[in-house]
């Protein structure tokens, strides 16, 4: 694929401004460190696949640090950025990264694996990784949030074929994953871990969840009179946009064109951010979902409402079923709880934000592109790998394929019914503007909840904003 070096400045700066993608994890930590690989492509001496692996039985146990992994003779280093590294604090990832990576070297003892954690300053991480990706000393293999994957397209690897080779069919994943791994015609990147949006009801008090938004309002209007609510995170952060861009994208609705341009406030497109900003706005005029919604910072700043009793029902992540499970028990959360996809307006469709990470290969050695993405798929992507990985980290899967392999997945209830919203599921455009309009979208849906603007005034303030924005590039 043609590298367009003239948009890698852009793109750096647009990574490094960027708020931390919407999931469950915390921002603080250290920033990613990688290690280079050749900027040229080179051949290796040694080769993949004849590897007689009999022997590396008879070489006892590889080295293993906390930042690598291999027999002290070996001849190919692969440089591996990783979310975590061999000491994460999660034991049942760690352990796990480690048991695959000692087998993948007792496989391939010609390889030495050295691992770079890139922490939770996820933005700084993926910042740096595009630089040196644009100066071709990227690590081999990077994990790449998802969100920022489209930046790196022109500088990854194809590894459809190894793929191919390992018998993972691409639409073992689900539809927005697919699209994101092979955006032309080549696969580019492996998703390995995902999240979810939803709307989660008591079963005891809605005995049909609604579809729409109308059946939102009727099921609520009753609830509301014995002091239920619905609520939402509304406040000045991503996860705002992340759980309420869905009803957007359900009607429809697009936020950039194809070179980046805004057009949220343009026709069809227009009248479908309106429809979301009356919509919220009604909610609260209709007393079923109270302002402070506007301090609700993060999906889990409802829990202490939701452990209340009062919550008929709310739209989150995901992770919600484990994080309010853990406080008010798992059993008695699977038993309380059904998880539904978020309401629509009517005539329009479902719609969700889905998250996540990717693997990408960087090298441009024929060898070691081999290796690094069977390293990775031996480890997070195979039928195996991906059971075993997101079941020690206690994410969700990507391939759906998975969800049919592991009791885990195919006992619980909650699994099962985010594999069915994942089917919906859109991701976040990662075009150079997408913080600022982000950032201006929170702001008027403030606006808009705390009634400071109609839904009008604040689509035409924020419209205003982030065209004058654009205006400067």
């Amino acid at each position: 694929m043609k590298k367009r070096v003239l948009g890698t400045l852009l793109a750096v700066a647009m990574v490094a401004s960027m708020l931390q993608g919407c999931g469950n994890k915390g921002d603080s930590g250290e920033t990613a460190a990688g290690t280079g690989s050749e900027a040229a492509p080179q051949e290796t001496e040694a080769a993949t696949g004849d590897t007689d692996t009999a022997d590396a039985g008879d070489r006892g146990e590889p080295t293993l640090t906390t930042d690598g992994v291999g027999y002290d003779d070996a001849t190919i280093e692969i440089t591996w950025l990783a979310q975590e590294g061999f000491d994460s604090a999660n034991q049942p990832v760690a352990d796990w990264m480690k048991e695959r990576a000692i087998k993948f070297v007792k496989e391939h003892p010609e390889v030495k694996i050295t691992l770079t954690a890139s922490g939770t300053q996820i933005n700084d991480a993926m910042a740096k990784l595009l630089t040196q990706a644009a100066n071709g000393t990227a690590p081999d293999v990077a994990v790449i949030d998802s969100f920022f994957l489209l930046q790196y397209y022109d500088y990854l690897q194809p590894i459809g074929d190894i793929l191919e080779k390992n018998n993972i069919p691409l639409d073992s994943w689900f539809p927005f994953a697919q699209n994101m791994m092979k955006p032309e015609d080549e696969v580019l990147a492996m998703w390995y871990d995902t999240d979810v949006r939803a709307l989660y009801y008591r079963k005891d008090l809605v005995e049909t969840p609604p579809v729409t938004w109308e059946e939102l309002f009727t099921v609520m209007e009753p609830l509301k009179e014995e002091g239920y609510s619905f609520l939402y995170p509304a406040g000045k952060n991503e996860t705002t946009s992340c759980d309420i861009l869905p009803w957007f994208w359900g009607q429809g609705g697009e936020i950039f064109d194809d070179a980046g341009k805004p057009i949220f406030n343009e026709g069809a497109n227009q009248e479908a951010m309106l429809n979301t900003f009356e919509f919220l706005k009604k909610t609260i005029d209709t007393g079923i979902t109270p302002q402070r919604v506007t301090s609700f910072m993060t999906d889990g700043d409802m829990i202490e409402d939701i452990a209340s009793g009062q919550v008929a029902m709310f739209v989150g992540g995901s992770w919600l079923a484990t994080q309010v499970g853990a406080v008010i028990g798992q059993d008695n959360f699977n038993e309380m709880y059904g998880i539904v996809d978020v309401p629509y307006k009517e005539g329009c469709a479902p719609s969700t934000c889905c998250g996540g990470w990717t693997y990408g290969v960087f090298t441009q050695d024929e060898v070691k592109r081999e290796l690094a993405a069977q390293f990775v798929i031996d480890m997070f992507i195979s039928d195996e790998g991906n059971v075993g990985y997101t079941s020690a980290s206690g994410n969700l899967p990507c391939r759906e394929t998975s969800y049919d392999l592991s009791d885990r997945f195919k006992d619980d209830p909650n699994a099962l019914a985010f594999r069915e919203i994942f089917q919906n599921g859109h991701v976040r455009p990662a075009k150079t503007l997408y913080t600022y309009f982000s950032n201006e979208f929170q702001v008027a849906l403030a606006d808009v909840i705390n009634g400071s603007k109609t839904p009008q005034e604040a689509l035409d303030v924020m419209a205003a904003n982030v065209d004058a924005e654009y205006a400067k590039q």
